[in-house]
């Protein structure tokens, strides 16, 4: 009788290492402090220098607009949220789960030179485009 579920080890145990790696970040960012509450996932984040601004490009698919906080604080670029469960709510035999839900946060350090001021946003397409720009380099 063959399994009512494809196996493929490999991709199973390429799921394993990235859980584990999860759980070991969650754990390093919290200090093994069980009651400090730590984002649930982290955004990836694409950064480019461009001769008058920095361009930051934050994926943030599936997370809606109003649920998406930018600041700075000090030196540093701060994106928060939170992004939904993706899934159904109907009771369903889940067979993989990958994507990250919950709360989230990214912390990127600006440069000295930046224009913190000037800093301007654009959401689209689940992509937070940042342009960071240069002091004495702004366009207007």
């Amino acid at each position: 009788m063959e399994p009512a579920v494809e196996t493929r080890p490999r991709e199973d145990l390429g799921h394993m290492a990235r859980h584990m790696m999860q759980i070991m970040d969650k754990l390093l960012k919290s200090g093994f402090s069980p009651g400090r509450r730590t984002p649930d996932w982290t955004p990836a984040v694409d950064i480019s220098e461009l001769e008058d601004r920095y361009e930051i490009i934050v994926e943030l698919a599936g997370v809606r607009r109003e649920d998406i906080e930018l600041y700075t604080e000090g030196n540093q670029l701060v994106v928060t949220g939170w992004r939904s469960d993706p899934s159904s709510r109907e009771k369903v035999r889940v067979h993989q789960v990958e994507i990250e839900e919950g709360q989230f946060r990214r912390r990127i350090l600006l440069p000295e030179h930046v224009d913190a001021e000037g800093i301007t946003a654009r959401f689209r397409d689940g992509l937070l485009r940042i342009h960071a720009p240069k002091q004495g380099r702004r366009r207007g």
